[in-house]
């Protein structure tokens, strides 16, 4: 089954059907029994079609059976029929699959303002129902992808009351990434027995440490979609609110999430470093998170840290303009494990420009504010001119 198996009574697969020229671009998810589902979706006015027919059908179903995802096209802007298009793309899978149009649900990403192309979907479905198995988690997470130059897929087994329990989830994004949400879909799947509230906390709290937690350009789309599902088959004791059982869901499911946001940072367009942003000693986990997502936005960082630049008051800086209150004579500036800035002064020991910092593929950037026990850490990348080339070109 491979190194990422799918959790009991999941399917999946990917083909392509021709809405690109040649890569894979459509993607199908679906249990043998009805899933509870947790999703968070855009915060972007601008709301794709698909996102708007999904918070529809989760508000009054609260579960589906199938997601069927479309890469190449955002079917975004794009009104009423838009709308109808994303109705219409459920009714026919869901007559495929032998379901009702309510136990599906649909996801988008690509071109901004083009009509999805229905024709070309409604030929591909057929034969994307053909190829769903157990084994074909990594065509889906194929078929999700626009500019990305790998897949991303991260998985998870534990134990709970002698019940093995899996979380598997695939994920798309590398440009337009901004925090709440980034620019990105994800699916997760589990065969945990799990209350749906429980699920929605356990979703909220690992996405504020992984996909609210990074950034690549600062920029937010119109289709981000995390949806987790679970379908109860691993028959483990049911989760419940709160307790241990919860606690070591949250713990997996967390990692994983971790696992797939480092993956699209990394695969940033044009990136050829990961940052990670770490804020330490602050009065507030919000003061610490603020901070530290204001540094990892900096283009003026992420541009120190393409030329190996351990330029430490462009972090001041940024640090300074979150708009967060504290000393920054008390503030200390830590780049890959080189202090530049402690109790007020500048550290007189280090040579710039014979510094190894930022150096290497992997960097990080540690600022201590000393005003209280809070902490933050923000995943990022660098930004090169191949990011300015690429999106020169691609149509959004």
């Amino acid at each position: 089954m491979g190194k990422h198996p799918l959790p009991k009574g999941f399917l999946a697969g990917g083909i392509h059907c021709g809405m690109k020229k040649k890569r894979k671009d459509l993607a199908l998810i679906f249990s043998r029994k009805r899933c509870k589902v947790a999703a968070l979706f855009t915060t972007n006015a601008a709301k794709a079609a698909p996102v708007i027919h999904a918070q529809r059908q989760l508000a009054r179903n609260g579960g589906a059976r199938a997601v069927v995802i479309n890469s190449g096209n955002a079917n975004c802007m794009t009104g009423a029929r838009g709308l109808k298009d994303a109705r219409k793309t459920a009714g026919m899978l869901a007559e495929l699959l032998g379901l009702g149009k309510e136990d599906v649900l649909v996801s988008s990403t690509g071109i901004i303002g083009q009509f999805l192309p229905m024709k070309i979907l409604g030929e591909g479905l057929p034969r994307l129902v053909e190829s769903i198995s157990s084994k074909g988690l990594a065509d889906a997470a194929d078929g999700i992808m626009t500019t990305d130059s790998f897949r991303k897929i991260s998985s998870r087994s534990f134990d709970i009351g002698g019940k093995k329990v899996r979380l598997t989830g695939i994920a798309k994004g590398a440009g337009m990434v901004k925090p709440d949400m980034a620019t990105m879909l994800s699916y997760i799947m589990t065969d945990a027995e799990i209350s749906r509230e429980a699920l929605k906390k356990a979703l909220r709290s690992a996405s504020e440490v992984s996909f609210n937690a990074m950034t690549v350009d600062g920029d937010m789309s119109t289709n981000d979609t995390v949806m987790l599902l679970a379908n109860g088959e691993a028959g483990n004791r049911k989760i419940s609110e709160k307790g241990k059982d919860l606690e070591l869901f949250l713990k997996n499911l967390s990692a994983l999430c971790r696992d797939l946001a480092k993956m699209i940072v990394r695969d940033g367009e044009g990136a050829s470093k990961f940052i990670e942003v770490r804020v330490k000693g602050a009065k507030k986990k919000a003061d610490a998170k603020r901070i530290a997502g204001s540094i990892a936005d900096s283009l003026l960082v992420k541009c120190a840290v393409l030329g190996g630049d351990p330029n430490w008051g462009r972090i001041a800086s940024s640090a300074g303009a979150s708009g967060v209150k504290f000393d920054p004579g008390r503030m200390e500036i830590t780049l890959d494990g080189v202090t530049f800035f402690r109790d007020g002064k500048v550290a007189r020991n280090v040579d710039r420009k014979a510094s190894s910092v930022f150096k290497k593929k992997n960097v990080r950037i540690e600022v201590n504010l000393h005003s209280g026990r809070e902490n933050a850490v923000y995943y990022s990348c660098d930004i090169s001119k191949k990011y300015i080339t690429l999106n020169s070109f691609y149509t959004t």
